[in-house]
């Protein structure tokens, strides 16, 4: 029998999973299933030891012991729903928060140096910045890299759920646009902060959360286009594609290194078993 067929399909308690079907595009059981096995396909190709001991963690998750690991999507599918569901508890006032993702081109690696990328200096750092900038309780989110190929570099980024407090996210945006972070495209403008509304308060949270790490391509344009009676140059785009090969090895070993909950970037709040109980 094959093994697709052994072991049943994640299906959570019926509180998450009626939870799930309110969110907008939320995987479902059956899809995550298909990307599991896609990505133990993947990992079988490569002979490494590390590869083939998480391919072995992947292909052994069961729904009675699963495997826990972040670069399994069943079992983050699980810490998803669980994450959007507390955070969405805290911020049932919508005006008292904001979405913002923030982006340290300073701490963009290349291939050479993927390993020796040290994500708990950078959480420290953005703890203190956090409460140098005066934020008053929780800031809560998912960290992630995407490799750009423009400049052959992964690049480090947050998308966090920060209470909409103007001063604070003001000091916050200045330390994000230092020169040292400002810089590292030439001729392009970087947006090392992006700060939005909570307009689709399940859709974005959830995303927070998401473990898939990206190729983004770069397109730009050189010819002008008219707007009335101004000219102007078409902007530079991005888009996202899966990685190739090599990345894509590469980031669901350091996905499965780092592990779920160091994905998981908490200040001024703890998370005790489903639950997340704010701190004093």
């Amino acid at each position: 029998m094959n093994r697709k067929h052994q072991i049943p399909l994640r299906k959570l308690g019926d509180e998450l999973e009626t939870f799930a079907k309110v969110l907008p595009n939320f995987e479902t059981v059956k899809y995550v299933r298909q990307e599991r096995e896609l990505r133990i396909k993947k990992l079988t190709r490569y002979l490494s030891k590390k590869s083939q001991k998480l391919m072995n963690k992947l292909k052994n998750c069961h729904p009675e012991y699963p495997c826990g690991s972040a670069a399994c999507p069943e079992c983050v599918r699980k810490h998803r729903l669980e994450m959007t569901k507390a955070v969405m508890t805290i911020c049932s006032n919508l005006d008292e928060w904001k979405s913002v993702t923030l982006i340290f081109y300073q701490d963009a690696i290349n291939n050479g140096n993927f390993w020796d990328f040290d994500l708990n200096k950078l959480k420290r750092r953005l703890r203190r910045w956090l409460n140098d900038c005066g934020f008053s309780t929780v800031v809560i989110g998912g960290y992630e890299m995407d490799f750009h190929t423009d400049v052959q570099k992964w690049l480090p980024h947050f998308h966090l759920i920060v209470p909409n407090e103007p001063d604070s996210i003001s000091k916050l945006r200045l330390k994000m646009k230092s020169q040292q972070n400002a810089v590292f495209r030439p001729d392009i403008i970087n947006r090392p902060i992006l700060v939005n509304n909570l307009k689709i308060p399940e859709k974005q949270i959830s995303y927070h959360f998401k473990s898939i790490w990206w190729r983004i391509e770069s397109i730009s344009y050189d010819e002008t286009i008219k707007i009335g009676l101004k000219v102007r140059k078409r902007k530079r785009r991005t888009k996202k594609f899966r990685l190739k090969k090599k990345e894509y090895i590469q980031s669901l070993l350091m996905l499965d290194k780092i592990g779920i909950s160091e994905l998981t970037f908490m200040y001024k709040v703890k998370k005790y078993g489903s639950h997340l109980v704010i701190k004093d």
